[in-house]
């Protein structure tokens, strides 16, 4: 099958060694035969980069309408800006093309759900690119979790934030603004989280958080913003199986970074990357746990998303990423804006289904 970048910025190399890394295992792959952005030197630098590694030379556009109509490739992966995600998906499905989007799934819930109706009306395949529960690792820690090796879960803690000086997350702007963005690095960030946390131990059934933008003011030097997304955001959740979970993202810690994710089960506790320890002092490493629950998984995670992509396609296999549980993840990190917008704790449902839509409102608003 033929397949197309929209896109190829930062992460679009990401993308490329997943693909590399499946042709060197001999697996059954796709033609990258075109990439598309809208700065065309930059797509001529990435399709030499795709040259190098796959050892064919794809079509360069700069618009990706044009790309479909002369290219006509199965799929595409789109690696794009939040905002464009629900629009540039919608032309795809209607030129008769199968999706797979970079998380997060779209700028906000409501377009999210019409990304997902979308691919229904056109009979197309929506997959989605989320690293979190992708690749050997994440899925054997998802599916020890699920076995009971820790344990019914009692809580999950993560702490992540990141010293970016004031300046800009990857180098982007645009991460910072709400109306590009949907939220700030809650949501470009975060959303790898939520997705993970409902991997591992199912829906969060509600939210409340705080969130505060301290930095009023970010720049690289060339470029000086005024942020609309939240740099600070301190949640905490309930599972629907009872569960407790904390979370804290943030972009703007100074001096030290932290990160780590603990989830604590009945019989013990579970690093993910790391490693479990069990109550009796026991140690399962990652290695051990990937032998036993995902030997037969590919260990790059991106390679993992064209692995489900083309079996979506081809046979009709629901993938893990999969839009729907793009939507929910994204629905948790909503409910959070939510709650710290009308100060109360918000049912993540309400979220997925439209009746709360407050912050949701802000972000439409600043797209206009």
């Amino acid at each position: 099958m033929k397949l197309g970048f929209i896109g190829c910025g930062v992460i679009s190399i990401a993308h490329l060694e997943g693909l590399a890394q499946l042709k060197k295992e001999n697996r059954d792959t796709f033609e990258l035969s075109a990439v598309c952005d809208i700065r065309l030197e930059r797509a001529e630098a990435f399709a030499a980069e795709v040259e190098k590694l796959l050892g064919t030379c794809p079509a360069v556009y700069t618009d990706y309408r044009e790309m479909l109509e002369k290219d006509k490739p199965d799929a595409v992966s789109i690696l794009i800006n939040h905002d464009l995600h629900h629009t540039v998906a919608e032309d795809c499905f209607a030129a008769g093309v199968h999706v797979q989007m970079q998380k997060p799934l779209a700028i906000s819930p409501s377009f999210g759900r019409k990304m997902i109706a979308d691919a229904k009306k056109y009979n197309r395949v929506l997959t989605l690119a989320e690293p979190s529960v992708l690749g050997a690792g994440n899925v054997a820690a998802a599916r020890a979790v699920k076995d009971g090796m820790i344990g019914s879960v009692y809580m999950i803690m993560d702490y992540a934030t990141t010293t970016i000086k004031r300046g800009f997350f990857a180098g982007t702007p645009w991460r910072h603004m709400k109306g590009q963005a949907g939220a700030g690095w809650i949501n470009d960030h975060g959303v790898h989280r939520t997705h993970f946390f409902t991997e591992v131990n199912g829906p969060i059934k509600e939210v409340f958080a705080y969130t505060e933008i301290f930095e009023k003011e970010l720049s690289d030097g060339k470029v000086t913003i005024q942020p609309t997304g939240e740099d600070t955001a301190v949640t905490v959740f309930r599972y629907e199986n009872g569960a407790l979970g904390h979370w804290m993202c943030a972009s703007s810690a100074h001096g030290e970074r932290t990160g780590g994710v603990w989830i604590y089960g009945s019989k013990g506790c579970f690093r993910p990357g790391q490693q479990i320890t069990l109550e009796d002092g026991e140690i399962v490493t990652m290695p051990a746990l990937i032998e036993k629950y995902a030997s037969d998984v590919v260990q790059n995670p991106f390679a993992h998303s064209y692995v489900e992509l083309w079996e979506a396609i081809a046979d009709g296999k629901p993938p893990i990423s999969s839009a729907e549980r793009g939507l929910e993840a994204l629905g948790v990190v909503f409910a959070a804006l939510e709650a710290a917008t009308i100060g109360q704790p918000v049912n993540v449902q309400d979220i997925l289904r439209g009746g709360k839509h407050a912050y949701e409102d802000t972000v439409l608003a600043e797209m206009k």
